[in-house]
């Protein structure tokens, strides 16, 4: 299995495409970070500099001159990032993240249908991780406490974090057939919680039976909590709704790790309808240069542009790794993402990279790596795939 498991990699690795999914750092991402840092773009730096030399010294200006203006124009425009952190006891930092959530409840609107007035609590946190983890942790502590086992559902196929954390936590979790939604909705139980992503990890495309599904749970299990993730928010160039106005959800939580390519930035939030105290202290414990990160982005580029921007990209490294790899990939709705059936004799590879339940299995393949080559071909598209993708004996 071992050999299996090092010679299906190394096809992924020659074509620089990857199983796990990873983030994009993009040329306008370095861009929003750079003018997070300098107080505004360089131009603007630039242009002051000569407006200083023109108005101060005239246009015969020796180096050392010149360089000293720069140098003053870079510590003012600078200034401005260094004061988020100064003078915490005047706790002008405590609501610094109240702009980074208004910023994404606008850059999101044309998206997600929520009241956003009954989401009362807002959590920063590092990426949709950390909300995650907590989330999981206080319904299991709570569940508990009130002398009840939990139980968390999720779809064959979901992000792996939700299981993973919930294993964690010591939690049960029950996996469903998506094409069988219908069924599994007998299966679920008072109080307990049923954690899903749209657009969906599974494959990166837009679940269609998103609100059929989320009303049917309502009504089987009015108990039950339906905590959306909606990290793929900002992938998606097409037009689509995300409705988060469902009863029966307590809790949205988001990351910008892949919409705006800020993975190890760990930039994300949730919005939730009941308090987390163990997120209350996130308040004070937050990142700033993350927040004020998103909050650039969002305010620079609509929730579309940047994935159809990069939508060619996309298409071109499918064809790259198609070729390379003799797949039929087409792309997902998540511009970071190529999948396929599989075909009626899959390949030793068609079966490692396949996800999902019985009738709707696919392929599915992280093109990151080959995306940023062609956007920059200084950067590696070499890919090392960790141990635990193995193949399970």
């Amino acid at each position: 299995m071992t050999r299996d498991y090092d010679r299906l990699n190394a096809a992924l690795e020659s074509a620089g495409v990857s199983k796990t999914i990873y983030s994009f750092t993009m040329p306008e991402t370095e861009a929003a970070i750079d003018r997070v840092m300098d107080g505004g773009t360089q131009e603007a730096i630039v242009t002051t500099v000569l407006q200083h030399a023109f108005d101060y010294a005239g246009q015969n200006m020796d180096e050392a001159s010149l360089a000293k203006l720069v140098n003053v124009a870079l510590y003012d425009a600078r200034e401005k990032f260094r004061s988020n952190y100064r003078e915490a006891w005047t706790q002008k930092q405590d609501a610094m993240h109240e702009e980074f959530f208004a910023t994404w409840k606008n850059w999101t609107s044309p998206i997600i249908n929520a009241n956003w007035d009954d989401f009362s609590y807002m959590y920063p946190t590092s990426g949709a991780s950390e909300a995650l983890r907590e989330a999981i942790n206080n319904y299991g502590h709570g569940a508990r406490i009130n002398g009840k086992k939990p139980v968390i559902h999720t779809f064959i196929g979901e992000y792996e974090g939700f299981a993973a954390y919930a294993d964690a936590a010591g939690i049960e979790v029950i996996t469903h057939s998506r094409a069988d939604w219908q069924d599994a909705l007998k299966n679920i139980g008072e109080d307990e919680q049923f954690y899903i992503s749209q657009p969906s990890a599974i494959d990166g495309n837009i679940w269609e039976d998103f609100d059929e599904f989320a009303d049917a749970l309502n009504t089987v299990q009015p108990s039950a909590a339906l905590m959306l993730d909606v990290t793929y928010v900002g992938c998606v160039g097409k037009e689509f709704t995300v409705n988060a106005t469902h009863d029966n959800i307590p809790a949205v939580i988001f990351s910008l790790s892949k919409p705006c390519g800020a993975y190890y930035h760990r930039v994300g939030g949730m919005l939730s309808k009941d308090a987390y105290p163990s997120l209350f202290g996130n308040k004070w414990f937050k990142n700033l240069m993350a927040l004020k990160l998103g909050t650039e982005v969002m305010q620079s580029h609509s929730v579309t542009e940047l994935p159809t921007k990069y939508a060619p990209t996309q298409r071109q490294a499918i064809a790259e790794t198609n070729k390379a790899l003799g797949l039929e990939l087409v792309p997902s709705d998540v511009y970071l993402l190529g999948t396929m059936k599989p075909r009626e004799n899959p390949s030793d590879l068609e079966r490692y990279l396949t996800r999902g339940s019985d009738g709707q299995e696919l392929v599915r393949v992280c093109l990151t790596p080959t995306m940023a080559h062609i956007t920059d071909p200084r950067l590696s598209n070499i890919v090392r795939a960790r141990p635990h993708e193995g193949l399970k004996p």
